[in-house]
């Protein structure tokens, strides 16, 4: 993470969007469908406001330009589904359970959606390079796991107790979200578990992450801009090229993490735990050169 310009950060997304061309297609080119041909072809599609207020499990169905802005439905049960520019905004759907389900360009502004769970479901549109919106959404102790979030904006989400673990979230913006809780007047509670994961060219600008897990996860080239990372887990995580600008790591535990570019001289280290090999990584910013015994 060394610089995070605009060229870097365009060749990193032309990746991705290569990745997904070869291996993240909406169906195999001999059964390609429009979303008005599946839901001709299904047959059994409802994407009706008032069908999905009604039901509380949906099974294989697709649901194209679904407005159930400000609606309530609890514990929604979803699988295998299909939305293509629905929208969510404002919505209670708090406890959803939803696996194996894809979500094109959807908007979840301002949507509550604690305690939900949602395993192996997509929320990157590949053809359109566009993820889904979570701008001010309520994400309290939700679960993402096996997820594509890549492109997905989160800004100012409220995200105390979130997972996030195996999942892509490449490029996606959780500037100023909120992962605290408010214990007292001086006092912030971190909660959050972005575990295993790849958080390529995300910006965490101005989040508080102490004492959170990250364990594990890529986040190359991303953006910690006045993050606070303090006593944070960042075992084996790679933050090889970030942006650390008034970055917090005080304490944090770095064993094992890729730490190249990281500048001792402009990182508060104190307290920091990390192992033998990484000595030489970080006396590298002060021009030092290390050999072996």
């Amino acid at each position: 993470m060394s610089q995070h310009t605009d060229d870097a950060l365009s060749q990193s997304l032309a990746k991705i969007s290569a990745n997904y061309q070869s291996s993240n297609t909406l169906r195999a080119s001999s059964d390609k469908v429009t979303p008005t041909q599946a839901i001709t072809k299904a047959g059994k599609i409802k994407t009706a406001e008032k069908t999905v207020a009604e039901l509380a499990l949906f099974n294989d169905q697709i649901f194209c330009d679904l407005k159930w802005d400000g609606q309530s439905k609890q514990a929604l049960n979803l699988i295998n589904c299909e939305f293509h520019h629905c929208d969510f905004s404002h919505a209670a759907l708090d406890f959803m359970q939803a696996n194996g389900c894809t979500f094109y360009e959807c908007n979840f502004k301002n949507s509550s959606l604690k305690e939900a769970v949602f395993e192996k479901c997509s929320f990157f549109a590949s053809e359109t390079q566009k993820g889904c919106y979570f701008y001010g959404a309520d994400l309290v102790n939700s679960q993402f796991k096996h997820c594509d979030l890549s492109l997905a904006e989160f800004e100012r989400a409220d995200m105390f107790g979130i997972e996030i673990s195996n999942s892509k979230a490449q490029g996606s913006s959780f500037k100023q979200a909120n992962f605290a809780s408010v214990v007292s007047r001086r006092k912030l509670f971190s909660s959050a578990f972005l575990t295993d994961s790849h958080f390529r060219y995300a910006d965490f600008e101005g989040c508080h992450l102490a004492s959170c897990d990250l364990s594990g996860s890529s986040f190359v080239n991303a953006n910690f801009f006045q993050t606070n990372l303090e006593k944070a887990l960042l075992i084996n995580a790679d933050l090889s090229g970030i942006q650390f600008e008034r970055l917090a790591l005080a304490g944090a535990d770095l064993r094992n993490a890729q730490l190249d570019g990281l500048d001792i001289r402009k990182v508060d280290l104190q307290g920091v735990k990390i192992s033998d090999w990484q000595q030489s990584v970080l006396l590298e910013s002060l021009g030092v050169i290390c050999f072996p015994d």
